[in-house]
């Protein structure tokens, strides 16, 4: 991926040198003037769409761009060079597929992926915090488009962040879209988000404080956390998962899921110990906390089961995370020997290459499934 990730010029400038040093004078097909400035506005156009996309740190659209660019300069370089008579075909061939893929994207984007079921389902103490922002809620709250720019504030966030015109700002200015958390004016806030006709809607809440009264809205997100193990709760999995799968089909983006999965079984003539069996896994889950990434999330799914989502992530590096968290560190090792019961770990892995819709119900499914080994879809 290296290769794609470089800006088209340094590219082309080697294939140029390249294609003049095989050149033959009885093949040259001199190109007049008008056609060399019209390719060559195109590709600058090209080259500077790409250093936009770096800069703005999208990746999906730079190997169609480089393609582009560099069956261009294939196409007109050969002919105005003499090589071979197949050479200026490929080139052409090169830019026709970057065209194409662009265009593919850019139609997948304006569509976005279909709606399934969990992803039309809202959670009912959510729906007022995730609407439009308006001036009236004293929610800090916002709406962006799908570039991440700033459509929309309410004067909760203003004054929060200090920033009297946040509009036409881009949202990561402030905090990470893709966190569940951020800090904003120098306050530590939960950040929720959804999407609706094509904008993104961001409203900001602070962390829950002991003693609310049990039903205020503060305490109904008390249900997003499980209080005992530190990870994401069960309910906010069904939230936030439909919300990643719907991100990786929109931008074409990886999505990995980990499964893990701890099973204790007596040893013959020794008895069980709950408190034993807890402790273990609380140390286990530390150990899981301490090796994923901070962009990755971890939800507590109950008994001994946990999910992890990985965005942006290859199956091979899914792989090499989930080999790692079921081989336990020495002093976890050490701890399991000394169990009067075996601990057995297993994982299921699931690759989402946000090629096709898929719902969350049926990615959690494919990873219980996967128990043990891999999925891909």
């Amino acid at each position: 991926m290296v290769l794609w990730l470089t800006f088209p010029p340094l590219i082309s400038i080697p294939i140029s040198v390249f294609l003049i040093a095989f050149a033959k004078d009885a093949n040259r097909m001199p190109i007049e003037g008008p056609l060399w400035l019209l390719l060559l506005i195109l590709y600058l156009s090209l080259s500077l769409v790409y250093a936009y996309n770096i800069n703005r740190r999208r990746s999906f659209p730079l190997m169609p761009l480089q393609l582009a660019a560099q069956g261009i300069i294939i196409c007109i370089i050969s002919l105005e060079a003499g090589s071979p008579f197949m050479v200026p075909w490929l080139g052409v061939a090169i830019a026709a597929s970057g065209f194409v893929s662009l265009a593919n994207q850019f139609i997948g984007q304006l569509k976005g992926p279909p709606r399934t079921p969990a992803q039309i389902q809202e959670v009912e103490h959510l729906e007022d915090a995730l609407a439009p922002p308006t001036d009236s809620s004293p929610f800090p709250m916002l709406s962006a488009n799908r570039e991440g720019t700033i459509i929309e504030a309410n004067s909760a966030f203003k004054e929060l962040s200090g920033d009297k015109a946040p509009e036409g700002k881009s949202v990561s200015e402030f905090f990470n879209p893709g966190n569940s958390e951020g800090s904003i004016g120098g306050k530590t806030l939960l950040i929720f988000q959804k999407t609706k006709d094509g904008l993104f809607y961001f409203s900001m809440m602070d962390p829950i404080k002991k003693g609310v009264g049990k039903n205020s809205a503060a305490s109904r997100l008390v249900e997003l956390f499980d209080s005992v193990t530190g990870l994401y709760s069960k309910e906010y999995a069904s939230i936030r998962g439909p919300e990643e799968i719907g991100r990786a089909a929109r931008y074409r983006r990886w999505l990995c899921g980990i499964y893990l999965k701890v099973s204790y079984v007596d040893l013959p003539g020794m008895d069980g110990s709950p408190d034993l069996e807890k402790a273990f896994f609380m140390a286990y889950l530390e150990y899981v906390k301490s090796e994923i990434r901070d962009s990755d999330m971890g939800f507590y799914l109950g008994g001994q089961e946990v999910l992890l989502l990985l965005p942006e992530t290859s199956q091979q590096g899914a792989k090499d995370s989930a080999l790692r968290l079921v081989s336990l560190p020495d002093e976890l090792e050490e701890m399991r020997v000394d169990l009067p019961f075996s601990v057995d770990i297993e994982y299921g892995l699931i690759y989402y290459s946000g090629t096709h819709p898929l719902a969350f119900e049926d990615f959690i499914q494919k990873l219980q499934d996967s128990l043990g080994g891999a999925s891909e879809t």
